[in-house]
């Protein structure tokens, strides 16, 4: 007895699944429903759907099974599988409520077409099959979880791949977790977009190394639509805000460590504020703004400290130029593919100073000395300092150099160039090409007053100021091969006319008699 009735259970359990199974495909596959969730969805982000198939079973949950699934137009959201899984009650309410979608298969082309529910006063997208009069075989109530497994995000040349876990969550939805991976970068993503009409929303990413130019293409295009806003409160234009915190860092070729920034992404640009990193063995903490025109244009503005100056100079394409600890400030705009482009098309302020270091090639200190250091007489010391133009040039070591820049025309301006050393000080004024990176300054030189005594006596006496030689100097050519030329012969000169004036000076006072000698004024020497 027992034994049949366990037959007949099993029996009757076997029949309900089969007939759960029957029901299912009845209710929830077929043309109807397939065009009716199209039109649903459609309705609800306002782009047209399209379904290519449609089936159904019932383990471990009823679920409507949904493939080749087309969003927007040029769909720019495929799906190849989609699974909306539901309660029992959905095959006799025909209402799916707290579902779980999983995708399998899914490829994003950045700029997504806008998300938004369609406007107030507006058609819904039109999807072929379905009357807008007529009553949704199978509705859909409430989804509680969508999971996306082998996600493609296409931006551009980029394709990111991974997974991602959402939910939604009133007009927008919850980033549970976003796990996307491009060559050996993966970046990590969690937060909430508030708003998916227009774009809103905050994104913590974190990431070990990636390439930031790509990473900043890749948030905006994410930030971006296809085309203009059609009715109010559907603006296209995103306003997203993202939390970085990179490990490593690559832009246009320069190294960055510790990137740590608050991104505002619009449509039409990316701002970084505050934006701090690592670079050259130093610290850059600002802001940063890149409009993403045709070149990108850029904004600096921030304070530079602990800078490695010959790691800069070896970036800037001028090696083994400029040592020293870097320190300063910057507020420039430029344009450019590449950082490194843009700062030669760069316009704005600098103030840099540099300590502790040396301009290589640059023998300021020999060159005088040479130029200085004849006996016979302020001639020989110009032809001395002629005669030694083609000895091998030296660094010249520094305790601080600095300057206040501005930026306009490929060009870097100073009016307040300055170098000090134990053996000269060097004031001048100039120009710098970015493109060449080629000087050309002009200013004094001081000697100190050790090297000044040794200077030709004739030359000491009539060139020094306070104690000190002080000379006009010129430094011309390209950084990694400067050229510095002492103006002995301006200096020679005016020696010329301080000693005859001294002289005159002296018939004064041995022929004019004393009573008259304060009518006559006296000059001084090196006047």
């Amino acid at each position: 007895m027992l034994k049949k009735v366990a037959i007949g259970i099993v029996a009757l359990v076997i029949v309900g699944g089969l007939g759960i199974v029957v029901l299912a495909r009845t209710v929830l596959t077929g043309d109807a429903v397939r065009t009716a969730l199209a039109a649903q969805v459609s309705d609800a982000i306002g782009q047209p759907v399209s379904i290519g198939g449609i089936g159904a079973s019932v383990y471990p949950r009823v679920t409507i099974d949904l493939t080749d699934v087309a969003i927007g137009q040029p769909a720019r959201i495929q799906l190849r599988s989609l699974h909306l899984g539901a309660g029992l009650g959905a095959l006799f309410s025909r209402r799916i409520e707290q579902a779980a979608i999983r995708i399998d298969g899914a490829r994003l082309e950045l700029p997504l077409p806008d998300l938004g529910a369609a406007s107030a006063g507006s058609a819904p997208p039109e999807t072929p099959g379905v009357a807008s009069t007529e009553p949704p075989s199978v509705e859909i109530v409430s989804i509680d979880e969508i999971v996306l497994t082998n996600v493609e995000v296409v931006s551009g040349g980029r394709t990111l791949r991974g997974d991602i876990e959402l939910l939604p969550q009133g007009h927008g939805v919850q980033l549970r977790r976003v796990s996307l991976v491009a060559d050996d970068a993966r970046v990590e993503m969690t937060g909430a977009i508030t708003s998916l009409s227009p774009l809103e929303g905050r994104i913590d990413a974190v990431a070990g190394e990636v390439d930031f130019d790509q990473l900043l293409a890749f948030m905006t295009d994410f930030a971006s639509t296809t085309e203009p806003s059609t009715g109010p409160g559907t603006g296209l234009d995103g306003r997203l805000t993202f939390t970085l915190a990179l490990d490593r860092a690559t832009t246009g070729g320069l190294a960055l460590s510790e990137v740590s920034a608050t991104a505002l992404v619009t449509a039409d640009a990316v701002r970084l504020e505050p934006l701090t990193f690592g670079v050259f063995g130093g610290r850059y903490d600002g802001t940063m703004a890149i409009a993403m025109s045709v070149p990108p244009q850029f904004e600096w503005r921030a304070t530079v400290r602990g800078i490695d100056a010959d790691a800069l100079m070896t970036f800037g394409e001028s090696p083994d130029t400029i040592s020293g600890t870097l320190e300063g400030s910057v507020a420039l705009n430029g344009s450019g593919a590449e950082m490194a482009q843009a700062m030669r098309t760069a316009r704005g302020t600098a103030r840099v100073d540099i300590a502790d270091g040396a301009v290589e090639g640059l023998g300021l200190v020999r060159t005088f000395v040479t130029a200085t250091s004849g006996r016979g007489g302020i001639l020989t010391s110009a032809r001395t300092a002629a005669g030694a133009g083609g000895a091998a040039a030296e660094a010249e070591r520094f305790s601080h150099l600095g300057a206040s820049l501005t930026f306009a025309d490929g060009l870097m301006r100073t009016s307040d160039f300055t170098m000090t050393s134990t053996d000269v000080e060097l004031t001048g004024a100039g120009t710098i090409t970015l493109a060449s990176m080629t000087t050309d300054l002009t200013g004094q030189a001081r000697l100190s007053e050790a090297l000044s005594k040794e200077a030709g006596t004739d030359f000491y006496r009539y060139a020094q100021e306070g104690g000190r030689i002080t000379l006009p100097a010129i430094i011309t050519g390209p950084m990694e091969h400067l050229s510095v030329r002492i103006d002995v012969g301006d200096a020679a000169s005016r020696a010329i006319r301080n000693r005859a004036a001294e002289e005159a000076q002296k018939v004064i006072e041995r022929n004019v008699p004393n009573r008259l000698r304060g009518l006559v004024p006296r000059r001084p020497p090196g006047r």
